[in-house]
Order: C-alpha cells, then structure tokens, then sequence
C-alpha cells in the first residue's frame, strides 16, 4: 500500500476531501489553521496554539500509525516531514536531531544556542534548510486540494542523505548558515520600539539582532515570495501572545503560538499588512 499526502490552505477544503474520498484510513500532520483543525481518522499530529501540550510531529517513532491511506496537511516543513516520515516507517534513527528539529519548530532558530544541539545535529538542520530553499511547496491559495505525495518522499529521501552523512548536502548547509549574515543585511528596514522589520524572499523571523548590533523584542517579517506577514517574540512577553495578536488583526484563520504566528494560510499579503503588524506589535509590547 501507498500512503497518498495532500496539501491545502483551506480547513474545509482539505476536510472535505478527507471526508469524501475512498480513504478510509487518514491521518493529519500539522493541518491546522489558527485555532481550526482538521482530524484524522487514525492519527492527528499538531502541537501549536491549544494543542501546545502535545508532542511535535517530528518527534513520533515509525509505525505510529500504521495502514494510513491518505495524510493531510497544511504545509509542508521539516517538522512535516518528520510526522510524516514516522507514519511510513520511514523517519531516519537521528533522536539528537529530531529533538533539535522540535525544539526549533517551537522555540524559533534563534534560539539554537540554548537548543543543547551538538554540532553534528546543527549542520544537519542547517543542510536541510538548503534543500529546503530550493524544494518549497505552497498550497494554491484558493484552497484547492493537491497531492504531493512525491515532494513528500523527495524530501525524507533528503533527509535520509543528510542523516547518512551526504558531504555536499552537509557542505550546502554550511554556505546556508554562512549567508545568514547577509540575510540580516539585506532583509532589514527598521527597528521601532525594539520591534524589527523585515522583508525578503524567505524566512528572516530568527534574525533579532539589526546588522548594526541593536537587539530587538520582536520581528515583523513580509516575505515576498509567499506574500504572508509573521510576527515572532525573541523571548516570551507575559500576556503576549503572536496568535493573539495576528488574530486580533486577521480573524481565527490566522494563528501559530505565543511566540511566533503568522496570517492566514491563504491570504496574500503586501506592505500594508506589514505596517498594520508593526503597528499592533508595537503597540502590544509593554
């Protein structure tokens, strides 16, 4: 048997078709929007907002939901792709680094000093992240289920070579982490209030220190090749919460966890989405 995965940015799209098909046994990795969440018939994998008490996708062992016809998720990262891995059997024997890929999925890159990661599992996550830019793939905004069952396996195949030791996936990573510096750079527009404000074509959300040193409390990010806003919190803020706040601007389409949400999946977002982030951030911030 086949396992089949399917993408959507919709929760009712994707639930639909979960529930119509000839899929009978089905499972969710991570296929939640805001406080919205679509359920498997044999497993659900989530762990943000509500359901922070549960374990990370990535952390399940292999064979925790075995006979699984079809997975539906919302997008597709390496916590995904751990969650995913474990329900095939196929999820590579790597604890320190899938306890590195969690505690980043919850915690933010930026916090990878305090990960208690060797830097055998760092230059492992950082060798992901550079496939990663070359291999995204995006829900169609208009909600439309799609498979993707072969980007899927394409990328715990990378994940399998990364964990075997690949020399030039390990060497890629290398030159990923050392163009973070110019990422800083180049992303950066601002620091208002100790809020920092991004724009670029990929993820910039860990970066919380200005190229000129100041260090802030929070980033407002606009990336441009997915056209969706992000707000992430250095350090946690008593009574601020991201969701919260990305909430309060979007409705509960929009979500994450107190340290780190984004817009909804399928809204496109420009500068003016940007500026009314900044904005409610600064003001949110005590």
């Amino acid at each position: 048997m086949t396992t089949r995965f399917f993408l959507s940015s919709s929760a009712e799209e994707l639930a639909n078709f979960l529930g119509t098909t000839d899929l009978r046994r089905t499972a969710t990795v991570e296929a939640a929007y805001g406080e919205i969440l679509v359920f498997g018939s044999v497993i659900t994998m989530a762990h943000h907002g509500s359901r922070a008490n549960q374990p990370a996708p990535c952390s399940y062992e292999n064979g925790c939901a075995k006979g699984v016809e079809g997975v539906g998720l919302s997008h597709i990262d390496l916590d995904t792709l751990g969650g995913c891995a474990a329900i095939i059997g196929r999820k590579p024997k790597a604890d320190g680094f899938w306890a590195l890929a969690a505690f980043v999925d919850v915690n933010g890159l930026h916090k990878l000093a305090h990960s208690g990661a060797n830097a055998e599992d760092i230059r492992r996550l950082y060798a992901y992240y550079a496939w990663d830019q070359d291999h995204k793939v995006f829900a169609p905004r208009d909600g439309m289920v799609i498979p993707v069952t072969t980007q899927v396996i394409d990328g715990i195949v990378a994940l399998e070579r990364i964990i075997k030791g690949d020399a030039a996936m390990l060497a890629a990573g290398d030159e990923f982490a050392n163009n973070e510096t110019e990422l800083n750079k180049t992303s950066f527009v601002e620091i208002q209030a100790g809020v920092i404000v991004r724009v670029c074509g990929t993820f910039s959300n860990h970066l919380y220190v200005t190229p000129s040193g100041e260090v802030g409390r929070a980033v407002v990010s606009l990336r441009t090749d997915t056209h969706s806003c992000t707000v992430s919190l250095a350090d946690p803020i008593p009574g601020v919460s991201c969701s919260k706040i990305v909430q309060d601007l979007w409705g509960p389409d929009a979500g994450g966890h107190a340290g780190i949400a984004g817009g909804p999946r399928n809204a496109t977002m420009g500068l003016d989405e940007l500026v009314a982030l900044r904005d409610k951030v600064i003001l949110t911030i005590p």
